[in-house]
């Protein structure tokens, strides 16, 4: 606009001096000028001819967090040279970036440009906007190079390696006497026989000297990666708090995809189920696939109000087999939680609430610590605050049983 309107500046004073002086020179200068218009406009034209560019992702994973790159190409497949070339990379969710190029004639221009990746969801790229002026700004030409492309920015990740979750099937912290789902080879006591009880395991030798049925007793054995591990995450959007990365949304879906990260590299069975915006439920599964769709879910989950706490604690309840544990993350009131909770434990299941204090993400002191006992069970909670390290608060070392600085329960874990 400020060539156009310096060109018609000039060509008006050149103009009216033609005519005020006759000057022979005048309108040399005059014609001259009159011309440029012509000049500048084929020029625009060839320069938008015969351009090619594409954008190539150069990061194959993409996680919150990490550095993404991608490459850029233009390409002059012409014999006229591409002078103050304009190029435009529209990406979303990060907006645009640019640079300026000539290109000589069948020259190409390979540059890379790099973007922290701070938001997880779909990330759409591929189309450059390629924009041509003349020498003057007279005249420009606009053109898409390139094919619009997308994929996917999964949520973050921490390591989990002191995370633990209860099992009816067994422990590793130790061996607990009592009744087990799964019987070793080893009985340590024996005890009267009582409705229920497998007739395999009675005692024939105690049971004929005291003349009642003895059945055995067994220790509970650490259990195997036949064991589900179901994680809950509550998105409920009326209970959510802060905002971007600092928020109850973005720690829940960290913390459920690092859970199902943990139990999924060791070898065990994870289920999952998402509310929000959508109600969504993944299947039990074990080995890479099913984590590259536990994140996929988590990378598109949405706070909203279609599936409460207890729309998913029904949900996963109804899929439960004997001995599953079951992973709780939400923000919720603590009642809300330990009546999903309680579903949970009819259902066979072994919880374990990991909520996420609302109250410390509004600015607010947090009402609970960092870890306590769930209202009305005999559940020991982990608590979750803003700027919390997550690896630490999850860690069952130093929250769990045996630990002076934390209560401690008769839960013991796997």
């Amino acid at each position: 606009m400020g060539g156009r309107v310096l060109w018609t500046a000039l060509a008006v004073i050149l103009f009216l001096l033609a005519l005020a002086t006759s000057s022979g020179m005048a309108y040399r200068l005059l014609f001259a000028l009159l011309a440029v218009p012509l000049f500048g406009y084929i020029a625009s034209v060839f320069s938008a001819r015969r351009l090619e560019g594409h954008v190539r992702r150069i990061t194959p994973f993409l996680q919150v967090g990490d550095t993404l790159e991608e490459e850029l190409t233009l390409n002059n497949l012409h014999w006229f040279p591409k002078l103050l070339l304009e190029a435009e990379h529209e990406t979303s969710p990060f907006g645009s970036s640019g640079r300026v190029l000539t290109l000589w004639p069948y020259q190409s221009s390979t540059w890379t440009v790099r973007k922290h990746l701070e938001r997880r969801g779909v990330y759409e790229f591929g189309v450059m906007t390629v924009t041509s002026r003349d020498p003057l700004g007279l005249f420009n030409r606009t053109m898409t190079v390139g094919e619009r492309e997308a994929a996917l920015i999964y949520p973050a990740t921490v390591e989990l390696p002191g995370f633990y979750v209860p099992s009816g099937r067994g422990y590793t912290e130790g061996m607990v006497k009592g009744r087990a789902f799964t019987p070793s080879v080893i009985a340590s006591a024996v005890r009267e026989y009582v409705p229920g009880d497998s007739v395999g395991h009675i005692h024939w030798p105690i049971t004929a000297h005291t003349g009642k049925l003895m059945v055995k007793e067994f220790d509970r054995e650490p259990s195997g990666p036949a064991d589900s591990v179901w994680i809950i995450l509550d998105l409920d959007s009326s209970v959510q708090a802060g905002t971007g990365t600092e928020s109850t949304v973005e720690y829940g879906v960290t913390i459920a995809g690092s859970v199902a990260k943990r139990f999924i590299e060791t070898g065990r069975t994870v289920g999952m189920a998402v509310g929000g915006a959508a109600h969504t439920l993944l299947k039990p599964g074990t080995g890479l696939e099913q984590l590259g769709r536990a994140l996929e879910m988590l990378a598109l989950a949405q706070p909203g109000q279609v599936s409460a706490l207890m729309h998913l604690a029904n949900a996963v309840a109804g899929e439960l087999s004997s001995g599953s544990s079951v992973v709780i993350v939400s923000s919720s009131p603590v009642g809300e939680v330990a009546i999903a909770a309680n579903v949970i434990q009819t259902a066979g299941g072994m919880p374990v609430p990991i909520i996420l204090e609302e109250s410390s993400f509004k600015g607010a002191p947090p009402a609970r610590g960092e870890q306590y006992r769930l209202p009305g069970t005999d559940l020991e909670t982990y608590v979750i605050h803003k700027g919390d390290e997550l690896e630490r608060r999850l860690d069952h070392r130093v929250h769990g049983p045996g630990n002076s600085e934390f209560p401690t329960t008769r839960i013991a874990w796997s």
